[in-house]
């Protein structure tokens, strides 16, 4: 896979893992500010989308701004729109269930049955792709797979319902394809901030269209629930998710697999310090692992 060319190809190298792992940050506190929130779960995506989407104009036009190529290729037809779309729809779809698979479940399992998705996407760049990851990569996500497995303590697969399990298992799928569409949309030469702006747009719509056919509360009933679904949106989204789109396009996809793992240990983190959910030995261990793994993909 080829990384987009000209002023649309963002960092590369050590730039663009260091973006990715930052990103992955931001998503880390989905779940702490999902458990705030009083509003249902595609409703929080459509907020989320909200609160995000002046910040991801002002990206793509300050990208028109500096870039002729850019703004040139804003008309339809010349930038892939349809992978664009897909992509909204894929991330309507995972911000749904993550967001349902939260309330149904602890954060720490939510996450890590959502941050299964890295696994999938280097299936997929395996299988459909064709990128041939090195050996060390290869080695890197079983350690890190292991973590993940070590992540998720014991008493926590008794807790939260077989719904939420499949919501969180569902999650993982349709990021996965999120992750796909984007990083085809950046590898055909569209530019981050517009497929950001494109994407969570037709994010918003669908998450709407969803709340409105669910008959969810969709307006937040509190000062916290109004402070959480814009912390979705500016950090989990707008920050998180942006910095993400621009770091996929410098880097091959089973690189980005075991870094896109980082926001389980980050969730899990939170979720001790803000609710009381301690990790255990294997836990920390299982952080530790995923950490060693971050480091081995990127010596291979």
């Amino acid at each position: 896979m080829k990384p987009a060319a000209g002023g649309t190809a963002g960092p590369k190298g050590l730039g663009a893992l260091a973006t990715l792992v930052l990103g992955a940050s931001c998503i880390g506190f989905s779940g702490v500010f999902v458990r705030f929130a009083d509003v249902g779960a595609s409703a929080l995506g459509f907020w989320r989308m909200a609160f995000a989407l002046p910040f991801l104009t002002l990206w793509a036009l300050r990208e028109r701004a500096a870039d002729p190529a850019v703004t040139g290729g804003l008309a339809p037809g010349s930038r892939p729109w349809g992978v664009a779309i897909l992509a909204g729809i894929a991330f309507a779809l995972d911000v749904f269930l993550f967001h349902l698979a939260v309330g149904l479940t602890t954060i720490a399992k939510a996450s890590l049955l959502g941050n299964a998705a890295p696994i999938i996407l280097a299936a997929m760049g395996l299988l459909f792709f064709r990128d041939r990851p090195s050996r060390a990569v290869l080695a890197a996500l079983a350690l890190a797979s292991l973590g993940i497995a070590l992540l998720m303590k014991p008493d926590a697969l008794a807790q939260g319902s077989l719904q939420g399990d499949l919501a969180g298992m569902g999650a993982a799928v349709t990021y996965a394809l999120y992750l796909v569409a984007i990083q085809q949309a950046r590898q055909r030469g569209a530019a981050s901030g517009w497929v950001s702006l494109v994407s969570s747009l037709s994010c918003a719509v669908v998450c709407l269209a969803l709340a409105l056919a669910l008959g969810e509360a969709i307006v937040p009933r509190s000062l916290q629930g109004w402070l959480s679904v814009m912390a979705l949106g500016m950090v989990s989204h707008a920050l998180g998710q942006g910095l993400i789109t621009v770091g996929l396009g410098g880097v091959s996809p089973s690189l980005a697999a075991v870094v896109l793992i980082y926001p389980a240990i980050v969730s899990a983190t939170a979720a001790w310090i803000v609710f009381g959910e301690v990790p255990t030995a294997l836990q920390a261990l299982g952080g530790g692992l995923i950490l060693a793994a971050l480091v081995m993909a990127r010596r291979g």
